[in-house]
C-alpha cells in the first residue's frame, strides 16, 4: 500500500512539473507573437485555478482509497473473528464430550483383581482439535489457551494409550498412574471450557501484520540448484 501511494504521488508530481513547463512554454510563445498586456495576470490566475483543482482531485482520490482500504481491513477482521468463533465452537463441542467421558471413566487404583475385568472404551476425541489447531494458532491471540489445549489433547492421547494397554493385555498394572491422570484431566477440561467460552464471546484475534508475515514466509520457495559430486573409491560421479 505504501509503495503504491508513493508511486502515485511521484506520478502526480511529475504531471505537475510537466504542466508547469508546458504553461511556461506556451506563455513565451503567446507573448512573443501577441505581446504581454493583461496576459500574465490571466495566465497566473488560470494556472493557479487549474493547479488547485488538480490537487483537490488527487486528494479526493487518495481519501477514497484510504476509506476503501480501511473498510477492507475491517471486513477482513470481522471474517477472522467469525472464523475463530466457528472453529472454537467445534472444539468446545468436542471438549464437552470428552468431559462427559472423563466423568464416566472409573479407574480404581487399589484393585488388582482381573476376574471382574471391565473393558473401558469411552469416547476420548481429538479430531475437532486436530482439524482446527493449525488455523487457531494463526488467528487466536490467546497463546496461553492454545498451548493449554495442545497440552490437554496430548494428555488425552496418553490416557487413550493406557486404556488400550489395559484392555488389550487385560491388565490393571497402570491403574495406579491412570487414576490421578483422569482426575487431573477432569479439572483441566473444566478450565478449558471456560476459556473457550470466553473466547467465543469476545475473540482476541491476532493483528493482521502477523498474518502478513506468516503468509510471506509460507510462500517463499527456493529455486536454485547445487551440483553434487559423489566420490566412491577412485571413481567420481555427478
Amino acid at each position: 500500500m505504501a509503495e503504491a501511494e508513493r508511486a502515485r504521488w511521484s506520478w502526480a508530481s511529475a504531471a505537475v512539473l510537466v504542466l508547469v513547463a508546458a504553461g511556461i512554454a506556451a506563455s513565451v510563445i503567446v507573448v512573443r507573437h501577441y505581446g504581454g498586456g493583461n496576459f500574465w495576470p490571466g495566465l497566473v490566475t488560470g494556472f493557479i485555478g487549474t493547479l488547485v483543482a488538480f490537487v483537490l482531485a488527487l486528494t479526493w482520490e487518495r481519501e477514497q482509497e484510504r476509506r476503501q482500504v480501511a473498510k477492507g481491513e475491517a471486513d477482513l477482521k470481522e471474517r477472522r473473528t467469525t472464523e475463530v468463533r466457528r472453529r472454537l465452537a467445534t472444539v468446545r463441542a468436542e471438549l464437552e464430550k470428552n468431559a462427559e467421558s472423563l466423568e464416566q471413566l472409573e479407574v480404581d487404583p487399589d484393585s488388582i483383581e482381573v476376574s471382574g475385568f471391565v473393558y473401558l472404551h469411552h469416547q476420548l476425541l481429538d479430531g475437532g482439535w486436530t482439524a482446527n489447531a493449525p488455523r487457531l494458532s494463526e488467528l487466536l491471540a490467546d497463546y496461553e489457551l492454545v498451548a493449554d489445549l495442545a497440552a490437554f489433547y496430548g494428555r488425552i492421547e496418553e490416557l487413550r494409550w493406557r486404556l488400550r494397554y489395559r484392555s488389550e493385555l487385560v491388565s490393571k498394572a497402570l491403574d495406579k498412574m491412570t487414576a490421578p491422570l483422569v482426575d487431573e484431566l477432569r479439572a483441566e477440561v473444566a478450565g478449558l471450557l471456560e476459556g473457550v467460552a470466553r473466547q467465543i464471546e469476545q475473540p482476541s484475534v491476532q493483528p493482521l501484520g502477523l498474518l502478513h508475515a506468516s503468509t510471506l514466509a509460507a510462500t517463499s520457495t527456493a529455486t536454485a540448484t547445487i551440483e553434487t559430486k559423489v566420490i566412491r573409491g577412485n571413481k567420481s560421479e555427478r
